[in-house]
């Protein structure tokens, strides 16, 4: 199967994160079809997408007419079979409880065709163990979206033990085709996205509990440092223009002061300033680097930062924040 033959698409479960998947996928010119068995969730579900396609046209982002035609490529129905019999890629989005989708997949196995890929929602689940509640576990694979769905490009594609390569490059494919941007990983707790905001969140919170500083002063101190940096590059490109060598030391001095395990360096980072692999001084880090592209690199980092600066300096002015 090639990302070519995906055709009609069907979406199960009209929630939060069901309808604004399936408002991708008809807004990237496919036959959509969102199935729910609750009707009154699928009606609903079709008057959120038309608000938030009436922002995209208010915001000059689409159309008038082509949120139109995105609406007329939404189809509803509470039949599985009627969403899901002549669809090339089916995307799961029940409640997140293996044994629910497990019973969903076998149903989905059964009703659709051999070709059809059938694709999780999920953000914690095994993709293995929903893939072996059907007849096609090569077939199976993760596609985890987040919230709001219509608005965060990043989707993950999980891979299961059994998951064909076929299968991932279909849905990463896919992925492209919808706008979107997909992010590989393979099978284990938390993937990518999930166990990478959980670093994040639980040290806050421990933060907070420890009586250092309040919930405002926490966030404000992510949002103006670090996470001012992170819609433009992550947090590996952030240690390669730091420097690894320099992220070693702090992070040795912070481990030593603690004692918590939490801290302690990984050893990757220690292998490669071993190395004499320090980012961008050295030319490679946790990437490879020239001149160009490393001038490249801090230059979209200045500029974006120059953006917010220049937005901030309005705010000043206008509200004397």
């Amino acid at each position: 199967m090639r990302v070519e033959d995906v055709k009609q698409i069907a979406v199960v479960g009209a929630g939060t994160m069901g309808r604004g998947i399936a408002q991708v996928c008809a807004s990237a010119g496919y036959d959509t079809w969102l199935n729910d068995v609750d009707g009154k969730a699928l009606s609903s579900a079709f008057e959120r997408v038309k608000v938030n396609l009436a922002m995209l046209v208010e915001n000059g982002i689409i159309t008038l007419e082509e949120a139109e035609a995105v609406s007329m490529r939404m189809n509803r129905t509470v039949s599985l079979e009627e969403a899901s019999t002549n669809a090339d890629f089916v995307i799961e989005a029940a409640p997140e409880v293996m044994e629910t989708k497990k019973q969903l997949f076998r149903k989905l196995d059964r009703i659709c065709s051999e070709r059809a890929i059938l694709a999780s929602n999920t953000s914690s689940l095994s993709i293995t163990g929903l893939g072996s509640a059907t007849k096609r576990p090569e077939k199976v694979v993760g596609m985890h979206w987040w919230n709001p769905a219509n608005l965060i490009p990043l989707v993950e594609v999980l891979r299961g033990v059994r998951t064909s390569d076929e299968t991932v490059e279909v849905t990463r494919a896919l992925v492209l085709k919808l706008k979107k941007v997909p992010a590989l990983c393979r099978e284990s707790p938390g993937y990518l996205g999930v166990r990478l905001q959980a670093a994040l969140v639980t040290e806050a919170m421990k933060i907070l509990a420890e009586g250092l500083a309040d919930a405002e002063d926490i966030d404000a101190a992510v949002r103006n440092s670090f996470g001012l940096r992170l819609p433009i590059m992550g947090p590996l490109q952030i240690v390669d223009l730091g420097g690894l060598d320099i992220f070693l030391q702090a992070y040795d001095h912070l481990y030593k002061l603690t004692g918590d395990s939490k801290y302690q360096t990984p050893g990757l980072l220690r292998q490669k300033v071993k190395e004499g692999k320090l980012g961008v001084k050295t030319g490679e880090g946790f990437y490879k680097y020239t001149e160009d592209s490393s001038r490249a690199s801090m230059s979209r980092r200045d500029n974006w930062l120059l953006k917010h600066l220049k937005e901030m300096s309005g705010a000043w002015n206008r509200e004397g924040l």
